[in-house]
């Protein structure tokens, strides 16, 4: 696996206790929308039992001039030092890897499920087929607690309105007043609704293990086929 060495260029808030952290982007770096990397600290701070390296995916597409990643804040040593790294400063990259990509028959129809800050994977499939101007049809349902925990919500419905094929299904589990999409949690029942024949498509899971591992549950019990199912957890650090 390739390791590169990146400097953080920028950093900013998307959403409640998430940042966007830019990269420089290496020569000849290559990608598949989808994919993910190990980013490890160099000679940080402090550390503590959970090591110095952490997975995140890839939020960037290939044509972008940068590496990007989406990430919540949490009570890490790595969270903090990684927070805290002043501009500039450089961190260990191994990859690109992962499996957890778009398949390649354009004509199936794929279903995106995301939980909060598992739309990082979700966000570069679904810009890079913008950028391609693919035709397949591409659902995301994109469930959060509130609108304020809802990473790059403005952007995915900006990507809806400009592109047909894709579709945004958004819920929260405690809308606001004045909220517009759906409410509750993603289930048998949301899906039905908006998916016309739930046995076409096939459907990638990303999110907290526990919402995964429900979803799995939710698409088995609705006799989804175990090899249309694709998942990725990111568990809590």
């Amino acid at each position: 696996m390739p390791i590169y060495t990146l400097k953080l260029i920028n950093r900013r808030e998307v959403a409640r206790d998430t940042l966007l952290f830019y990269f420089e982007k290496p020569a000849n770096f290559s990608f598949t929308p989808g994919q993910y990397g190990g980013f490890t600290l160099i000679n940080p701070p402090e550390t503590d039992k959970g090591g110095i390296t952490r997975r995140f995916s890839l939020l960037s597409t290939p044509t972008d001039p940068h590496i990007a990643i989406a990430t919540r804040a949490q009570t890490s040593a790595y969270k903090r030092v990684l927070n805290a790294l002043p501009l500039g400063s450089d961190i260990k990259f191994a990859g690109p890897t992962g499996q957890f990509i778009l398949h390649e028959d354009s004509k199936i129809p794929a279903v995106m499920i995301a939980g909060g800050i598992g739309i990082t994977p979700f966000y570069s499939i679904i810009r890079h087929a913008v950028q391609q101007h693919s035709k397949q049809a591409l659902y995301l349902f994109y469930g959060n607690q509130s609108r304020e925990d809802a990473a790059f919500l403005d952007e995915l419905m900006e990507l809806e309105k400009q592109h047909a094929p894709f579709k945004l299904i958004n819920t929260l589990v405690k809308p606001e007043v004045n909220w517009q999409g759906e409410s509750g949690f993603i289930t048998h029942t949301l899906l039905k609704k908006y998916i016309p024949d739930l046995h076409q498509p096939i459907y990638y899971i990303c999110g907290s293990p526990a919402m995964v591992t429900a979803l799995h549950e939710t698409l088995t019990d609705m006799e989804i086929p175990e090899d249309k199912i694709k998942v990725e957890d990111f568990p809590g650090y």
